[in-house]
Protein backbone atom coordinates (compact mmCIF):
# COMPACT_ATOMS: atom_id res chain seq x y z
CA UNK A 1 0.00 0.00 0.00
CA UNK A 2 1.72 3.09 -1.10
CA UNK A 3 0.80 6.58 0.77
CA UNK A 4 1.62 9.67 -0.71
CA UNK A 5 1.34 13.27 1.29
CA UNK A 6 0.32 16.95 0.22
CA UNK A 7 0.48 19.65 2.43
CA UNK A 8 -2.32 22.21 1.33
CA UNK A 9 -1.91 25.89 1.64
CA UNK A 10 -2.31 27.29 5.22
CA UNK A 11 -4.82 29.67 4.24
CA UNK A 12 -7.30 27.14 2.85
CA UNK A 13 -9.46 24.69 4.91
CA UNK A 14 -6.92 21.42 4.95
CA UNK A 15 -8.61 18.33 3.14
CA UNK A 16 -7.63 15.35 3.70
CA UNK A 17 -8.04 13.11 0.13
CA UNK A 18 -8.90 9.68 0.42
CA UNK A 19 -8.40 7.83 -3.25
CA UNK A 20 -8.66 4.78 -3.16
CA UNK A 21 -7.77 2.34 -6.31
CA UNK A 22 -8.59 -1.02 -7.16
CA UNK A 23 -6.74 -2.54 -10.20
CA UNK A 24 -5.82 -5.87 -10.41
CA UNK A 25 -4.97 -8.17 -7.00
CA UNK A 26 -2.18 -5.05 -6.14
CA UNK A 27 -3.97 -2.48 -4.13
CA UNK A 28 -2.50 0.60 -4.80
CA UNK A 29 -4.23 3.23 -2.54
CA UNK A 30 -2.60 7.09 -3.30
CA UNK A 31 -4.07 9.00 -0.79
CA UNK A 32 -3.30 12.63 0.83
CA UNK A 33 -3.22 12.94 4.50
CA UNK A 34 -3.65 15.74 6.79
CA UNK A 35 -0.76 17.27 8.38
CA UNK A 36 0.55 15.74 12.18
CA UNK A 37 -0.05 19.12 13.92
CA UNK A 38 -4.07 19.73 13.08
CA UNK A 39 -5.97 19.05 16.48
CA UNK A 40 -7.14 21.91 17.06
CA UNK A 41 -8.46 22.94 14.01
CA UNK A 42 -11.93 22.27 12.67
CA UNK A 43 -12.47 21.55 9.55
CA UNK A 44 -15.26 22.54 7.63
CA UNK A 45 -16.18 22.30 3.93
CA UNK A 46 -19.68 24.26 3.86
CA UNK A 47 -19.81 24.75 -0.52
CA UNK A 48 -23.45 26.59 -1.06
CA UNK A 49 -23.59 28.31 -4.14
CA UNK A 50 -26.17 31.48 -4.05
CA UNK A 51 -28.05 30.30 -6.93
CA UNK A 52 -27.83 26.46 -6.92
CA UNK A 53 -31.15 25.11 -7.04
CA UNK A 54 -31.02 20.88 -5.51
CA UNK A 55 -32.74 19.56 -8.73
CA UNK A 56 -29.81 21.21 -10.75
CA UNK A 57 -29.15 21.48 -14.45
CA UNK A 58 -27.28 18.55 -15.83
CA UNK A 59 -29.32 15.11 -16.06
CA UNK A 60 -27.68 12.67 -14.03
CA UNK A 61 -30.08 9.08 -13.60
CA UNK A 62 -30.68 6.49 -10.83
CA UNK A 63 -30.32 3.58 -12.52
CA UNK A 64 -31.95 0.74 -10.64
CA UNK A 65 -33.30 -2.83 -11.50
CA UNK A 66 -36.21 -1.57 -9.26
CA UNK A 67 -37.26 0.95 -7.58
CA UNK A 68 -37.00 -0.30 -4.45
CA UNK A 69 -34.36 0.49 -1.67
CA UNK A 70 -30.67 -0.23 -2.00
CA UNK A 71 -28.36 -0.08 0.52
CA UNK A 72 -24.56 0.28 1.11
CA UNK A 73 -22.09 0.38 3.78
CA UNK A 74 -21.62 3.94 5.52
CA UNK A 75 -18.16 4.64 6.43
CA UNK A 76 -16.91 7.30 8.83
CA UNK A 77 -13.49 8.95 8.23
CA UNK A 78 -13.10 10.78 11.29
CA UNK A 79 -16.65 12.68 12.37
CA UNK A 80 -17.52 12.82 8.55
CA UNK A 81 -20.41 9.98 7.21
CA UNK A 82 -19.13 8.81 3.76
CA UNK A 83 -20.54 6.68 0.76
CA UNK A 84 -17.89 4.81 -1.06
CA UNK A 85 -18.38 4.69 -4.69
CA UNK A 86 -16.88 3.13 -7.07
CA UNK A 87 -16.78 3.86 -11.51
CA UNK A 88 -15.42 1.17 -13.77
CA UNK A 89 -14.35 3.91 -16.77
CA UNK A 90 -11.90 5.85 -14.67
CA UNK A 91 -8.49 5.55 -14.39
CA UNK A 92 -5.48 7.14 -12.41
CA UNK A 93 -2.32 8.17 -14.66
CA UNK A 94 -0.72 4.96 -13.07
CA UNK A 95 -3.79 2.56 -14.45
CA UNK A 96 -3.55 4.53 -17.51
CA UNK A 97 -0.06 3.94 -18.26
CA UNK A 98 -0.94 0.32 -17.50
CA UNK A 99 -4.25 0.22 -19.89
CA UNK A 100 -6.58 -0.95 -16.90
CA UNK A 101 -9.23 1.32 -15.03
CA UNK A 102 -11.52 1.08 -11.75
CA UNK A 103 -11.55 3.55 -8.93
CA UNK A 104 -13.41 3.82 -5.76
CA UNK A 105 -13.84 7.01 -4.32
CA UNK A 106 -15.59 8.13 -0.78
CA UNK A 107 -17.34 10.70 -0.68
CA UNK A 108 -19.23 12.91 2.39
CA UNK A 109 -22.93 12.73 2.55
CA UNK A 110 -23.87 16.93 3.65
CA UNK A 111 -27.38 17.55 3.85
CA UNK A 112 -26.43 20.99 3.89
CA UNK A 113 -24.47 21.79 1.17
CA UNK A 114 -26.75 22.55 -2.31
CA UNK A 115 -23.62 21.96 -4.55
CA UNK A 116 -21.88 18.39 -4.55
CA UNK A 117 -17.86 19.14 -5.34
CA UNK A 118 -15.23 17.15 -6.07
CA UNK A 119 -11.36 17.59 -5.19
CA UNK A 120 -9.57 19.61 -7.86
CA UNK A 121 -6.54 17.21 -7.65
CA UNK A 122 -8.82 13.88 -7.85
CA UNK A 123 -10.82 15.84 -11.16
CA UNK A 124 -7.09 16.35 -12.73
CA UNK A 125 -5.77 12.77 -11.81
CA UNK A 126 -8.35 11.26 -13.05
CA UNK A 127 -8.50 13.65 -16.16
CA UNK A 128 -11.90 13.81 -15.94
CA UNK A 129 -14.49 15.57 -19.45
CA UNK A 130 -15.16 19.62 -18.03
CA UNK A 131 -19.23 19.80 -18.56
CA UNK A 132 -20.02 23.39 -17.20
CA UNK A 133 -19.34 25.94 -14.73
CA UNK A 134 -20.49 26.30 -11.28
CA UNK A 135 -21.11 30.26 -9.60
CA UNK A 136 -19.50 31.40 -6.45
CA UNK A 137 -21.19 30.48 -3.36
CA UNK A 138 -20.97 30.79 0.83
CA UNK A 139 -18.48 28.22 2.61
CA UNK A 140 -18.45 28.06 6.49
CA UNK A 141 -15.33 30.47 5.84
CA UNK A 142 -16.83 32.80 3.94
CA UNK A 143 -17.39 33.85 0.27
CA UNK A 144 -16.22 31.03 -2.36
CA UNK A 145 -15.27 31.56 -5.79
CA UNK A 146 -16.81 29.28 -8.42
CA UNK A 147 -15.53 26.38 -10.40
CA UNK A 148 -15.61 23.62 -13.33
CA UNK A 149 -18.13 20.93 -13.26
CA UNK A 150 -16.87 17.69 -14.06
CA UNK A 151 -18.69 14.50 -15.46
CA UNK A 152 -17.71 11.25 -13.55
CA UNK A 153 -20.26 8.98 -15.49
CA UNK A 154 -21.55 5.64 -13.98
CA UNK A 155 -20.91 4.62 -10.53
CA UNK A 156 -22.19 1.30 -8.49
CA UNK A 157 -22.37 0.88 -5.15
CA UNK A 158 -19.25 -0.20 -3.01
CA UNK A 159 -20.65 -3.77 -2.37
CA UNK A 160 -22.66 -4.38 -5.47
CA UNK A 161 -20.40 -6.75 -7.80
CA UNK A 162 -19.81 -5.72 -11.80
CA UNK A 163 -20.45 -8.55 -12.86
CA UNK A 164 -20.79 -12.35 -12.31
CA UNK A 165 -17.45 -12.75 -11.65
CA UNK A 166 -17.12 -11.30 -8.47
CA UNK A 167 -16.29 -7.63 -7.70
CA UNK A 168 -13.57 -7.26 -10.48
CA UNK A 169 -14.38 -6.96 -14.17
CA UNK A 170 -12.10 -8.72 -16.43
CA UNK A 171 -9.10 -7.51 -17.29
CA UNK A 172 -8.04 -5.93 -13.64
CA UNK A 173 -10.97 -2.76 -13.76
CA UNK A 174 -12.78 -2.55 -10.73
CA UNK A 175 -16.67 -1.97 -10.31
CA UNK A 176 -16.93 1.29 -9.59
CA UNK A 177 -19.63 3.28 -7.73
CA UNK A 178 -19.82 7.09 -8.92
CA UNK A 179 -20.48 9.89 -6.51
CA UNK A 180 -23.09 12.35 -7.53
CA UNK A 181 -22.50 15.74 -8.55
CA UNK A 182 -23.64 19.42 -7.36
CA UNK A 183 -26.06 19.41 -10.80
CA UNK A 184 -27.68 16.50 -10.23
CA UNK A 185 -31.63 16.09 -10.70
CA UNK A 186 -34.00 14.04 -9.90
CA UNK A 187 -35.95 13.86 -12.83
CA UNK A 188 -34.85 11.44 -14.95
CA UNK A 189 -35.46 8.53 -12.27
CA UNK A 190 -36.10 4.87 -13.89
CA UNK A 191 -36.20 1.69 -13.91
CA UNK A 192 -33.05 0.75 -15.97
CA UNK A 193 -31.26 -2.32 -15.22
CA UNK A 194 -27.56 -2.21 -16.19
CA UNK A 195 -25.65 -4.67 -14.08
CA UNK A 196 -26.27 -3.44 -11.12
CA UNK A 197 -25.52 0.22 -12.01
CA UNK A 198 -26.14 2.41 -9.28
CA UNK A 199 -26.47 6.30 -11.20
CA UNK A 200 -25.49 7.56 -14.49
CA UNK A 201 -24.60 10.62 -15.93
CA UNK A 202 -22.57 11.36 -11.88
CA UNK A 203 -21.42 14.95 -12.38
CA UNK A 204 -19.31 17.47 -9.64
CA UNK A 205 -17.97 20.90 -9.17
CA UNK A 206 -14.10 21.17 -8.29
CA UNK A 207 -14.54 24.11 -5.72
CA UNK A 208 -11.69 25.65 -3.53
CA UNK A 209 -12.32 22.78 -0.81
CA UNK A 210 -14.29 20.10 -1.82
CA UNK A 211 -14.06 18.25 1.39
CA UNK A 212 -11.67 17.83 4.71
CA UNK A 213 -12.29 14.16 4.40
CA UNK A 214 -12.77 12.48 1.15
CA UNK A 215 -12.51 12.62 -2.56
CA UNK A 216 -15.46 15.16 -2.77
CA UNK A 217 -19.31 15.74 -1.42
CA UNK A 218 -22.53 14.58 -1.78
CA UNK A 219 -25.33 17.42 -1.52
CA UNK A 220 -29.07 18.25 -1.67
CA UNK A 221 -28.81 17.88 -5.41
CA UNK A 222 -28.24 14.10 -4.42
CA UNK A 223 -30.29 13.69 -1.18
CA UNK A 224 -33.37 15.08 -3.99
CA UNK A 225 -32.77 11.74 -5.88
CA UNK A 226 -34.55 9.50 -3.84
CA UNK A 227 -38.33 9.57 -3.86
CA UNK A 228 -38.96 8.04 -0.38
CA UNK A 229 -35.69 9.26 1.21
CA UNK A 230 -32.00 8.20 2.60
CA UNK A 231 -31.84 6.27 5.81
CA UNK A 232 -28.85 6.68 7.58
CA UNK A 233 -27.84 4.02 10.29
CA UNK A 234 -24.81 5.18 12.38
CA UNK A 235 -23.95 1.66 13.37
CA UNK A 236 -24.65 0.39 17.14
CA UNK A 237 -26.90 -2.16 19.11
CA UNK A 238 -29.68 -3.51 17.23
CA UNK A 239 -33.77 -3.01 18.86
CA UNK A 240 -36.94 -4.31 18.14
CA UNK A 241 -37.62 -1.50 15.66
CA UNK A 242 -34.69 -2.57 13.41
CA UNK A 243 -35.63 -4.90 10.17
CA UNK A 244 -32.99 -7.66 11.02
CA UNK A 245 -32.42 -11.29 12.38
CA UNK A 246 -29.35 -9.37 14.79
CA UNK A 247 -31.48 -9.42 17.68
CA UNK A 248 -29.23 -7.46 20.14
CA UNK A 249 -26.37 -7.58 18.26
CA UNK A 250 -23.69 -4.87 17.00
CA UNK A 251 -24.78 -3.58 13.74
CA UNK A 252 -22.36 -1.91 11.44
CA UNK A 253 -22.65 1.98 9.82
CA UNK A 254 -25.40 2.01 7.04
CA UNK A 255 -27.18 3.45 4.65
CA UNK A 256 -30.07 3.01 2.80
CA UNK A 257 -31.37 4.83 -0.74
CA UNK A 258 -35.57 4.53 -0.88
CA UNK A 259 -37.21 4.84 -4.38
CA UNK A 260 -40.93 4.57 -5.64
CA UNK A 261 -41.57 1.30 -4.49
CA UNK A 262 -40.48 1.57 -0.56
CA UNK A 263 -41.00 3.29 2.10
CA UNK A 264 -38.58 3.34 5.74
CA UNK A 265 -39.78 2.47 8.78
CA UNK A 266 -40.66 4.86 10.74
CA UNK A 267 -41.30 2.75 13.87
CA UNK A 268 -40.27 4.70 16.93
CA UNK A 269 -39.04 7.62 15.38
CA UNK A 270 -40.20 11.24 15.41
CA UNK A 271 -41.35 13.40 12.49
CA UNK A 272 -39.57 16.46 12.39
CA UNK A 273 -40.26 18.90 9.67
CA UNK A 274 -37.93 21.27 7.98
CA UNK A 275 -37.98 24.63 5.97
CA UNK A 276 -35.91 25.03 3.07
CA UNK A 277 -34.40 28.45 3.14
CA UNK A 278 -34.94 30.81 0.31
CA UNK A 279 -32.19 30.62 -2.68
CA UNK A 280 -29.91 28.03 -0.83
CA UNK A 281 -32.63 25.49 -0.57
CA UNK A 282 -30.77 23.97 2.54
CA UNK A 283 -32.74 22.71 5.57
CA UNK A 284 -33.74 24.34 8.39
CA UNK A 285 -34.98 22.96 11.81
CA UNK A 286 -35.90 24.47 14.95
CA UNK A 287 -33.62 23.52 17.98
CA UNK A 288 -34.69 23.98 21.75
CA UNK A 289 -31.64 24.99 23.28
CA UNK A 290 -31.79 25.41 27.41
CA UNK A 291 -35.67 26.27 26.57
CA UNK A 292 -34.57 28.87 24.34
CA UNK A 293 -36.09 27.86 20.20
CA UNK A 294 -33.43 28.91 17.89
CA UNK A 295 -33.48 27.80 13.64
CA UNK A 296 -30.44 25.44 13.00
CA UNK A 297 -29.19 23.97 9.49
CA UNK A 298 -29.58 20.58 9.12
CA UNK A 299 -25.96 19.33 8.61
CA UNK A 300 -24.72 16.10 8.51
CA UNK A 301 -21.34 17.61 6.85
CA UNK A 302 -21.04 19.36 10.09
CA UNK A 303 -18.72 17.29 13.06
CA UNK A 304 -19.96 19.66 15.47
CA UNK A 305 -23.24 21.48 16.67
CA UNK A 306 -22.36 25.30 16.56
CA UNK A 307 -24.18 28.50 17.70
CA UNK A 308 -23.90 32.46 17.03
CA UNK A 309 -22.77 34.36 20.13
CA UNK A 310 -26.58 35.56 19.62
CA UNK A 311 -27.81 32.67 19.91
CA UNK A 312 -25.61 31.41 23.45
CA UNK A 313 -26.02 34.70 24.76
CA UNK A 314 -30.14 34.28 24.52
CA UNK A 315 -29.37 30.15 25.58
CA UNK A 316 -27.63 31.18 28.67
CA UNK A 317 -24.40 29.22 27.08
CA UNK A 318 -20.97 30.66 28.78
CA UNK A 319 -18.12 29.46 26.80
CA UNK A 320 -14.26 28.68 28.19
CA UNK A 321 -12.84 31.20 26.92
CA UNK A 322 -15.15 34.63 26.87
CA UNK A 323 -16.06 34.90 23.26
CA UNK A 324 -16.07 38.27 23.19
CA UNK A 325 -12.36 38.68 24.39
CA UNK A 326 -11.16 36.30 21.70
CA UNK A 327 -12.90 38.71 19.99
CA UNK A 328 -11.37 41.78 21.14
CA UNK A 329 -7.95 39.97 20.99
CA UNK A 330 -8.49 39.53 17.01
CA UNK A 331 -9.14 42.54 16.61
CA UNK A 332 -6.69 44.64 18.62
CA UNK A 333 -8.74 45.31 21.93
CA UNK A 334 -10.52 48.06 23.45
CA UNK A 335 -8.72 51.11 23.80
CA UNK A 336 -6.61 52.11 26.52
CA UNK A 337 -4.64 54.95 28.16
CA UNK A 338 -2.22 52.40 29.58
CA UNK A 339 -0.46 50.04 26.66
CA UNK A 340 1.13 48.37 29.18
CA UNK A 341 -1.74 46.67 30.45
CA UNK A 342 -3.00 46.17 27.12
CA UNK A 343 -0.05 44.25 25.94
CA UNK A 344 -0.15 42.13 29.43
CA UNK A 345 -3.85 41.86 29.13
CA UNK A 346 -3.06 40.60 25.28
CA UNK A 347 -0.31 38.19 26.52
CA UNK A 348 -2.61 36.60 29.44
CA UNK A 349 -5.88 35.94 26.74
CA UNK A 350 -3.25 34.69 24.12
CA UNK A 351 -2.28 32.23 26.69
CA UNK A 352 -5.58 31.37 27.95
CA UNK A 353 -6.54 30.66 24.24
CA UNK A 354 -3.56 28.83 23.59
CA UNK A 355 -4.35 26.26 26.39
CA UNK A 356 -7.48 26.09 25.74
CA UNK A 357 -6.83 25.36 21.91
CA UNK A 358 -4.17 22.34 22.90
CA UNK A 359 -7.86 20.64 25.20
CA UNK A 360 -9.66 21.47 21.74
CA UNK A 361 -12.11 23.38 23.47
CA UNK A 362 -11.18 26.28 20.78
CA UNK A 363 -11.55 25.19 17.22
CA UNK A 364 -10.33 27.29 14.11
CA UNK A 365 -11.20 27.47 10.73
CA UNK A 366 -9.96 29.83 7.91
CA UNK A 367 -12.31 32.68 7.18
CA UNK A 368 -12.87 35.17 4.25
CA UNK A 369 -9.18 36.34 3.29
CA UNK A 370 -7.31 33.51 5.18
CA UNK A 371 -8.92 35.85 8.71
CA UNK A 372 -9.23 32.80 11.52
CA UNK A 373 -12.58 31.97 12.73
CA UNK A 374 -12.84 30.60 16.31
CA UNK A 375 -15.00 28.65 17.69
CA UNK A 376 -15.38 28.21 21.49
CA UNK A 377 -16.83 25.83 23.93
CA UNK A 378 -19.39 25.44 26.72
CA UNK A 379 -18.55 25.36 29.70
CA UNK A 380 -21.10 22.94 30.67
CA UNK A 381 -23.33 20.61 29.27
CA UNK A 382 -26.38 22.33 27.60
CA UNK A 383 -29.72 20.45 27.23
CA UNK A 384 -30.65 20.13 22.73
CA UNK A 385 -33.86 19.47 22.01
CA UNK A 386 -35.44 19.57 18.43
CA UNK A 387 -38.81 20.73 17.32
CA UNK A 388 -41.22 17.60 16.16
CA UNK A 389 -43.95 18.12 13.56
CA UNK A 390 -46.32 17.67 16.78
CA UNK A 391 -45.35 21.35 17.73
CA UNK A 392 -43.71 19.53 21.03
CA UNK A 393 -39.88 19.18 21.70
CA UNK A 394 -38.48 15.80 21.28
CA UNK A 395 -35.09 15.24 23.52
CA UNK A 396 -31.66 15.04 21.22
CA UNK A 397 -29.19 15.34 23.89
CA UNK A 398 -27.17 16.92 26.49
CA UNK A 399 -23.78 18.31 24.87
CA UNK A 400 -21.08 20.60 24.93
CA UNK A 401 -21.90 23.06 22.24
CA UNK A 402 -19.70 25.40 20.18
CA UNK A 403 -19.88 29.34 19.85
CA UNK A 404 -19.22 31.05 17.32
CA UNK A 405 -19.83 33.40 14.17
CA UNK A 406 -19.31 30.93 11.07
CA UNK A 407 -19.71 33.00 7.89
CA UNK A 408 -22.01 30.07 6.62
CA UNK A 409 -24.55 30.96 9.29
CA UNK A 410 -25.53 33.99 6.48
CA UNK A 411 -27.64 30.92 5.37
CA UNK A 412 -29.99 31.72 8.29
CA UNK A 413 -29.20 35.92 8.10
CA UNK A 414 -26.96 34.63 11.36
CA UNK A 415 -24.38 36.88 11.35
CA UNK A 416 -23.95 40.51 12.02
CA UNK A 417 -23.53 42.74 15.05
CA UNK A 418 -27.49 42.86 15.08
CA UNK A 419 -27.94 39.20 13.67
CA UNK A 420 -30.70 37.16 14.97
CA UNK A 421 -29.92 33.74 16.84
CA UNK A 422 -28.93 30.79 14.52
CA UNK A 423 -27.03 27.64 15.01
CA UNK A 424 -25.97 24.42 13.01
CA UNK A 425 -26.68 20.92 14.36
CA UNK A 426 -23.64 18.63 13.55
CA UNK A 427 -23.00 15.10 13.72
CA UNK A 428 -22.02 15.55 17.48
CA UNK A 429 -26.06 15.60 18.12
CA UNK A 430 -27.10 13.23 15.37
CA UNK A 431 -25.06 10.80 16.27
CA UNK A 432 -27.36 10.10 19.52
CA UNK A 433 -30.39 8.73 17.61
CA UNK A 434 -29.62 5.31 16.32
CA UNK A 435 -31.22 5.91 12.89
CA UNK A 436 -32.04 9.24 10.67
CA UNK A 437 -34.68 9.47 7.34
CA UNK A 438 -34.15 12.18 5.71
CA UNK A 439 -36.67 12.97 2.87
CA UNK A 440 -35.34 15.96 1.06
CA UNK A 441 -38.56 15.61 -1.59
CA UNK A 442 -41.20 16.02 1.47
CA UNK A 443 -39.46 18.81 3.71
CA UNK A 444 -39.60 15.89 6.17
CA UNK A 445 -37.04 14.14 8.73
CA UNK A 446 -37.37 10.91 11.10
CA UNK A 447 -34.73 10.58 13.82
Amino acid sequence: MRRTRQRPNALQWLAVLVLLVRTDGSSSIPSFSSPPNTRSSWHHHRATTRTSHPRGCHRARIATSTAAARSSPLRFLGPYPTLPLRFPNLSTSSQRARGVSGVSLDWVLDTAANVNTINAVVAKELELEKVGVVPGGVGAGGDMTGGDTFLLGNCFLEDYPSSSSGGMAAGGDAVGMGSVGDTTTTDDVDDINDNGCFMKGLTASALPVASPAAAGLLGLAFFYCFENGVEFRWGGRSTDDDDNDNDGGMLPPSVTFYGQDDIPNYDGLVRVSFESLPVSMLPSVRLVINGKEIPALFDTGSPITVLNSRAAMEAGIDTVVRYSKINETEEGGEGSWNPFSKFASNVQMAREIAMATSRGDILTIAGSGGMPVRLVKSKSMANVDIMASSGSSTPLSSARVYVGDLPGLAALGGLGGDAPPAAVLGMDLLCTRQRVVFRARQNEIYL
